[in-house]
Order: C-alpha cells, then sequence, then structure tokens
C-alpha cells in the first residue's frame, strides 16, 4: 500500500476509498499507514490516487478499443458494399454464393458479439466489486438492443436458402394450396421473385410448408411478430402491402397450425385479417366526403389511387373472398369468438368475376367454396335472429315459419350447387366434403329453429288451420283423427332434420378422410374445422339431444362418436408416419392422433355412465 505523509487530516480529494464511501473524514495515522478508521475498523486502507490511475489507464484503453472498432466496421461496410447486400437494387443469387443476405448478416452478428465480447472484457479487466451489477444491467441492455434480434426476426433470407425455398413454394403449390386456393402461383413464379414482390407470403408459406414442427413454429413465432410490427407500421399504408399482409395471414391461418404447435389464438389472428380485408378498397374511389373526414382524420381516405391492373384487380377479390369464408369458419369453430366478416354487394361483384375470368385454373373451387360458405353463414345468421325475437314476441307456429321457409330455400340452393358442379370438380373430396357440412350446418340449425316453438303450439296452430277449411256443402274437414295425427306431423319432421344431420355427418367425414396420407397431410383448417363440426354434432346427437323423439340409441347404432374419433386418429397417425423422421414425436398430427386415441379410450367406458363428458380439444 501506498504511504502517506504524516498528517491530521488528508487533503481534499485525497480521502481512502472507504472513507469516500461511507462519506467520514479521513485522518491519516502519524506512522503513515493509512488512516485511523480503517484501523480501528481493521479494513485495508486503499488510498484514492491509486484508483485514479486505474480510471485513467482504463479510458486510455477504452479509447483504444473504440478505434480499433471503427476500423472494423468501415472495413465490414465495404465488403457489404461490394457485395451489393447494402445500397443498391437487390441482385439474383449465383451459383457460387446462393445467400448473399445471410451472409451479410452473419457478419453483423459476429461483428455484434465481437464488441459485446471486448466491451465486457474491458469491464472484467476493471476488477471493481461495486461496479459489477450496473456492468451486468448495462451488457444487458445493449443484449436486448442489439438490432440483430430484429433483423432475424424480419427476414427469413439468412434462414432459408434459394434450394430450400423452392422446395418449400413447390411443396405449397402441390400439395396445400388445392384445399384452399385462394392465391394464384403460377409455375413461372419462382421463390426468389415471390420473396422480393411479397415477403410476407412467401414467409408464410415456408412457415406452411416446413416439415419440422419446430422449425414451422419459431417460424410461426416470428412471422407473427413481423406482420403485427408491420401492421402498426408504414408497410400497410398502400394496398399493394394490405394485400400481401393479408395473404400471409390467410395463409398461416390455414396451415400454420398456430392453434396446435404455438397454442395460438385464431380469432385473433383473423380479426388482424378482417381488419386488413376492410381497409382494401373494392368499392371504387373514395366517399365524396372523405376530404371533409381526412380534416379530422389524418390519413383517411388517402390510399393510393389509379387503374389496376387485371391481375392486381383479381388477387384482391379472391383475398377478400377468401377472408369472409375462413372468417365464416373460424367463427364457428371457436363457438362465436369472432364475428365473420360481413358479406357485401361488393363481394357478389367480386365472386362473379373471379367465377367469369378464365386465367387462374383453381379460381372455380374458391368460388364454390364462397358460395357454400355463403350459405352457411346465412343459416347462423337466420338462427341468431330467431334468438333474438325468442321472448320478444307472442310464440307461435307463424313465429318460425319464415325462418324455416328461408332455411328450406338454402338447402335447395346448396342441391343446386352440388348438381352444377363441373365434371372435373365431381371427385374432389374436400369440395363434396364442405357440400355436405353445409348440409350440416343447415339442418342443425332448422331443427334449433322448429324447436323454438313447443310441439303442443305447433299441434294446435295446426288444428286451427284445419278448422277454417271447409267444404263447399260447409261441412269441416277435420275430424276426430286430426289431432294425433299433426302432432305426429310435427314430431316426424323434428326427428327428419336430425337424422338429415346424421346422415351429413356421415357423408361429410367420409369425404374427409378418403384421402391418401400424403394429400391428407396438406388440408386447411376449413378441413379440420369441417371434421370438428362432425365431431360436435354427432356428440349432441348420440350423447347431448333432448328431443323426446329422438331415438339416440338407433344414432349411437348408425354412428357412434368413438368410432368417428378412431377413424380420424388412425388417418392422422398414417400422415405421422411418413412424416415421422422430419416432424418428430411432437408433431402435429402426432400429438392430434394422441388426443383421439386418449378421448377414444376415456370415453368408451364411460359414454354410459356420464353422458355430459366433453370432446376432445380440436382446436
Amino acid at each position: 500500500m501506498e504511504r502517506r505523509g504524516p498528517s491530521h487530516l488528508g487533503p481534499y480529494g485525497l480521502a481512502c476509498t472507504s472513507c469516500f464511501k461511507a462519506k467520514c473524514k479521513c485522518v491519516a495515522r502519524t506512522d503513515g499507514e493509512g488512516c485511523q478508521r480503517c484501523h480501528r475498523l481493521r479494513k485495508q486502507c486503499r488510498p484514492s490516487d491509486s484508483i485514479r490511475k486505474r480510471t485513467i489507464e482504463k479510458t486510455q484503453n477504452s479509447a483504444s478499443r473504440i478505434a480499433e472498432l471503427e476500423g472494423k466496421l468501415d472495413s465490414l461496410i465495404s465488403q457489404l458494399q461490394t457485395r451489393n447486400v447494402i445500397g443498391g437494387d437487390p441482385q439474383p443469387p449465383s451459383q457460387s454464393d446462393s445467400r448473399p443476405v445471410g451472409s451479410g448478416a452473419e457478419s453483423v452478428h459476429h461483428f455484434q458479439t465481437s464488441e459485446h465480447e471486448v466491451l465486457d472484457s474491458g469491464h472484467a479487466e476493471d476488477g471493481d466489486d461495486d461496479s459489477d451489477d450496473y456492468d451486468d444491467n448495462i451488457r444487458s441492455a445493449r443484449r436486448g438492443a442489439s438490432p440483430n434480434a430484429v433483423t432475424t426476426s424480419d427476414s427469413p433470407e439468412p434462414q432459408i436458402s434459394e434450394t430450400e425455398a423452392e422446395t418449400l413454394l413447390r411443396t405449397f403449390r402441390s400439395c396445400m394450396l388445392s384445399h384452399f386456393p385462394f392465391v394464384h402461383l403460377p409455375i413461372p413464379l419462382g421463390a426468389y421473385e415471390l420473396r422480393c414482390d411479397q415477403p410476407f407470403l412467401f414467409r408464410a408459406i415456408a412457415c406452411a410448408a416446413s416439415p419440422s414442427a419446430r422449425e414451422k413454429a419459431a417460424r410461426g413465432m416470428a412471422l407473427k411478430k413481423a406482420i403485427g410490427d408491420a401492421m402498426l407500421g408504414r408497410d400497410s399504408e398502400s394496398n399493394t402491402g394490405r394485400l400481401d399482409l393479408l395473404l400471409a395471414l390467410l395463409t398461416y391461418i390455414s396451415w400454420g397450425w398456430d392453434h396446435v404447435l404455438n397454442r395460438g389464438n385464431l380469432p385473433r389472428l383473423m380479426a388482424q385479417a378482417n381488419s386488413l380485408a376492410r381497409e382494401i378498397r373494392m368499392d371504387g374511389p373514395p366517399p365524396p366526403d372523405a376530404q371533409v373526414r381526412a380534416l379530422f382524420t389524418p390519413g383517411y381516405g388517402s390510399e393510393e389511387g389509379g387503374a389496376v391492373t387485371r391481375e392486381v384487380f383479381l388477387a384482391r377479390q379472391r383475398a377478400v373472398l377468401a377472408c369472409f369464408a375462413l372468417s365464416s369458419v373460424v367463427s364457428a369453430y371457436s363457438g362465436q369468438a369472432i364475428d365473420a366478416l360481413r358479406w357485401t354487394p361488393q363481394m357478389e361483384d367480386g365472386l362473379a368475376a373471379i367465377t367469369n375470368d378464365g386465367s387462374c385454373p383453381t379460381d372455380a373451387t374458391l368460388a364454390i367454396q364462397v358460395r357454400l360458405q355463403l350459405l352457411a353463414q346465412k343459416a347462423v345468421q337466420i338462427h341468431q335472429h330467431q334468438q333474438l325475437e325468442q321472448g320478444q314476441v307472442p310464440v307461435t307456429e307463424l313465429t318460425n315459419f319464415q325462418a324455416i321457409m328461408a332455411l328450406t330455400a338454402l338447402q335447395t340452393q346448396r342441391q343446386e350447387i352440388q348438381t352444377s358442379l363441373p365434371p372435373a370438380l365431381r371427385q374432389h373430396e374436400h369440395l363434396l366434403a364442405h357440400i355436405h357440412a353445409t348440409e350440416l350446418s343447415i339442418s342443425e340449425v332448422t331443427h334449433a329453429v322448429s324447436a323454438m316453438v313447443p310441439i303442443m303450439i305447433t299441434q294446435f296452430s295446426r288444428m286451427a288451420g284445419a278448422r277454417d277449411q271447409m267444404n263447399d256443402d260447409g261441412t269441416n274437414n277435420s275430424n276426430s283423427n286430426n289431432s294425433d295425427a299433426t302432432t305426429a306431423s310435427a314430431r316426424h319432421e323434428r326427428v327428419a332434420y336430425l337424422w338429415q344431420s346424421t346422415r351429413a355427418v356421415q357423408a361429410c367425414a367420409a369425404a374427409l378422410l378418403a384421402p391418401e396420407p400424403a394429400r391428407f397431410a396438406g388440408i386447411s383448417v376449413l378441413q379440420w374445422a369441417q371434421l370438428a363440426q362432425c365431431a360436435v354434432a354427432l356428440h349432441r346427437l348420440t350423447v347431448t339431444c333432448e328431443d323426446p323423439a329422438w331415438d339416440v340409441v338407433a344414432a349411437r347404432e348408425d354412428v357412434h362418436l368413438p368410432d368417428l374419433l378412431g377413424r380420424v386418429a388412425a388417418k392422422l397417425e398414417l400422415v405421422a408416419a411418413e412424416q415421422r423422421e422430419q416432424q418428430g414425436p411432437e408433431g402435429v398430427f402426432t400429438r392430434l392422433a394422441r388426443t383421439m386415441r386418449e378421448f377414444c379410450s376415456d370415453q368408451a367406458g364411460a359414454m354410459g355412465e356420464d353422458s355430459g363428458r366433453l370432446l376432445p380439444r380440436l382446436y
């Protein structure tokens, strides 16, 4: 320890470290061995001038390190500019370097890592125990604020090579898109061109087509964050940006399996898609009062104007129509947790446009899916309207007469769609399944609406109508058997709706489970929601139905819920067997098959004891 000369009080600014921290007077000892306070407390007396020397040395070392890092940064920027990674237009990747962006991002990552290491080593050399916590906080803040995290999550290029990108795009185009063809991806379109023109759609396709469940989950989380940031930023200010975001969301909701892998919330994602669909102006120019509204709402009516090409116009129609169909499915799938996108006359015009245009061969399939889902959504709206009127008007048979007639008309329209299918589409299992799923929706609503009026009121209403019908000679048509016949007729109608639902469940499930495992692996959330709809309806028909005229035992003999779930589990296991090497035991289909098997084993012994058992979580 450095000795200080004898003095009663240390000079100003030369107090020892201990006295300085304690804010006490530092009185030097007469023998020069430190101060009196440190001697009394038996502490090592460390003069402050040694600290100042280390501080000067540390400042000099920091300056040299900063200069060294600036030199490295200049060299790195020169290398990136040489490779056209920053500055200038993007160039197609060459054979010698298939990942130009990735190499640049990795270099930035190495530079930031070296910067942290140098800074951390500089702090470690100080050896000051009192500043350790502060240094740790500074290092944590620097790591958290590093732009490398944003670059990694916002850009898929460093993670996907051109060869892998082409493979993923080919898989999506051939195995998945046919189940819900809301985007036109012609064969000449390559992955690089799609990545440049519609980056969010490309990232969603890469996520959906990823063979690894872990990779799919990680890419899905990064994609959701990037879409959220873009929707709150400037990326969604133009219709071009909105269309890219909307297509990405529709793709991820349909094939991302976010509700299985990441326990995501499909209604929230669907709400984002609905918002984008509403912002894409399909109804011509802004309204006449747009300028006045813009005074109070900056940005209102400022969407990009001008004429659009035929391809862009049709792409917008497909996206918005698909958003309507998907929102209707997700609404029913999640128990009305979100309202479906409202059908508008502009959507009707868009549906006619893609139906009459022959540039995209899959537009016919999309148009049929949208029309069928529109019928199912209209049935749901009729049921909701009847529920609102229940209790507000007197209960008579006429209360639900108009609703029953409207539902009958919807069923007729469904049959017309089925009979008018083009020959090339009559063997498409997913279209047949959608037809029977729509039949199931309408039949269930019809039974629910008819059950709102008690059977006795229906009987009395029909008897009163029969008494009013008189023959020419003044005699009444009614007789003593009219009462029994009327009651039997009303009950028969309700039972007929239930049997129609049962047959629709059988037909829909058979069509959905008919494809080979390789084709079944590409199903979208539309088909999976239809399977869930069949299971829920069958549970209602064979377990919880309270209609006294309905024979639950006969329904179970016709089709049983554990049998249906067993068939679904078997199909899922076949699909998982083909993808086990890539997806592993925690793949999507492996998880779902395991859930089905566990429920079936429990339900087999508890069906008769506990009729209120819940269905397995299919979503």
